[in-house]
């Protein structure tokens, strides 16, 4: 079946809150308030988060339900995905179950999705549906975080969710997305340990060992009234973490498309974010194994040409002076592996497209930074080097030359992909045009989650 991005009733575009806060904070297991002030007043975790660079059973993504640019086709990005994963593990793909009010339908979603693996040559043995109930696609903010006790089992850690900032916490999206790890731990009878504090994978890095990397401005959006070891002891409490380093920025064209527009090459502001999520720390520092960290550069050159690139040079080099005196767990420091930053794509927007209709219906944006009224609008895609699915023999990245586009992108493609063979050597490079999910405000990486595979 295809959705047609026309008929919003099944989105998130203008959802309208029908459950109050009370009973939101009564579902979810509070425990913020009860949490001590420091990573040592937090008793020993039992649960570790396996850093993605290690063995997966499978990889979690859930089937899309609309187009964030109506013609470019999340669903077929996503099947080709599938055939460069399969051979080395199962895929979990959540397909809504029958939903006349949204007009799901299960048959219908899994004759299309049977029709594209048959183009792709997806293996049907390696492919595993479920039937839960989701409205998007961001399976790495709002899917199922595996983590693994001390028994050797695993668990599902559970935070809060408002939308990335857009939305309220009773609002109905938020309800519903924030359910999907509820959802899935159900289905595969596991214990859910769960916060009231509100945290998005996509923000969230981790070494297998003990140390986490978060951006602060992220977090502290999503959490006002928190302090950082307030949150740092929630990370212990739920992730297994011991040691945080705290980046100080995301990049200027990932800030919440309410804040502003963005400058367009002369200065004028103009340019508008697609629902991103003010700064995830998977657009821009990644871990490549426990001891490397993979990070965005921005040199002067680009920094003189662009408006926005000046400003995410200045975050970045900020990020980096923060790197280069981090240490791990154990207090050694880290190898810093530069990475080049992805060309700017901007890209027009018009009713009817997906991420126009909520940009154009969102509370937020409309009181603080509202789109003109039945226009097109300009927008700066989320387009990144660094938001790759690290896999079993794989990584799963992004590349932007296409026919027709500078040959200074094909140049830029084959840099970024020849650093990331050199991080994985062990790893084949495989790389999509990621259009279809960057104009919805994240890339590969976002779309993503892994299950960690436990040794018998």
């Amino acid at each position: 079946m295809k959705l047609n991005v026309l008929n919003t009733r099944f989105l998130k575009y203008g959802f309208v809150s029908v459950v109050t806060v009370f009973l939101f904070s009564c579902k979810k297991e509070s425990k913020v308030d009860e949490t001590k002030t420091d990573l040592e007043s937090v008793a020993t975790t039992d649960v570790r988060f396996p850093a993605e660079f290690e063995p997966q059973e499978s990889v979690w993504m859930g089937w899309p339900t609309y187009e964030n640019k109506a013609g470019w086709s999340v669903e077929e990005l996503h099947v080709q995905i599938w055939a460069a994963l399969a051979p080395n593990l199962y895929l979990d793909i959540a397909v809504n179950p029958d939903n006349p009010e949204k007009e799901y339908v299960y048959d219908e979603q899994i004759e299309r999705i049977k029709e594209l693996m048959a183009k792709y040559k997806v293996p049907a043995d390696k492919v595993r549906f479920h039937k839960i109930a989701h409205d998007d696609v961001w399976w790495r903010d709002m899917g199922p975080i595996f983590v693994v006790n001390k028994s050797n089992q695993l668990e599902v850690a559970d935070f809060a969710f408002n939308g990335w900032g857009y939305e309220a916490l009773d609002s109905e999206y938020s309800l519903a997305e924030e359910k999907i790890d509820e959802n899935v731990a159900k289905e595969s009878k596991l214990k859910i340990n769960s916060s009231s504090m509100i945290s998005e994978g996509g923000n969230r890095e981790f070494n297998g060992k003990g140390t986490m990397m978060a951006v602060e401005v992220v977090e502290k959006q999503r959490n006002p009234k928190m302090t950082k070891p307030q949150m740092e002891a929630e990370y212990k409490r739920l992730l297994g973490v011991t040691n945080v380093i705290w980046l100080p920025y995301g990049r200027y064209d990932d800030d919440l498309t309410f804040k502003s527009k963005l400058p367009n090459e002369k200065g004028i502001k103009e340019i508008y974010t697609v629902i991103t999520t003010g700064g995830h720390i998977d657009e821009h520092t990644r871990f490549a194994s426990a001891t490397k960290i993979l990070y965005t550069e921005i040199s002067e050159g680009e920094s003189k040409k662009d408006p926005i690139a000046a400003e995410n040079k200045r975050r970045m080099d900020a990020n980096l002076k923060v790197l280069k005196s981090a240490k791990d767990q154990d207090g050694n420091s880290f190898e810093l592996i530069a990475m080049p930053s992805a060309p700017g794509i901007i890209e027009t927007l018009s009713p009817g497209d997906g991420v126009y209709d909520y940009l154009a219906t969102n509370d937020s944006i409309i009181k603080q930074n509202p789109i003109p009224k039945d226009k097109p609008i300009k927008v700066i895609l989320a387009s990144s080097y660094l938001n790759f699915l690290i896999s079993n023999k794989v990584v799963i990245a992004q590349k932007f030359w296409k026919p027709g586009a500078p040959e200074s992108w094909k140049v830029l493609d084959k840099k970024a992909a020849d650093i990331l063979q050199k991080a994985f050597p062990d790893r084949k490079i495989i790389t999509f045009d990621p259009r279809a999910i960057n104009i919805g405000g994240g890339g590969i990486h976002c779309n993503t989650q892994q299950k960690p595979l436990i040794a018998k």
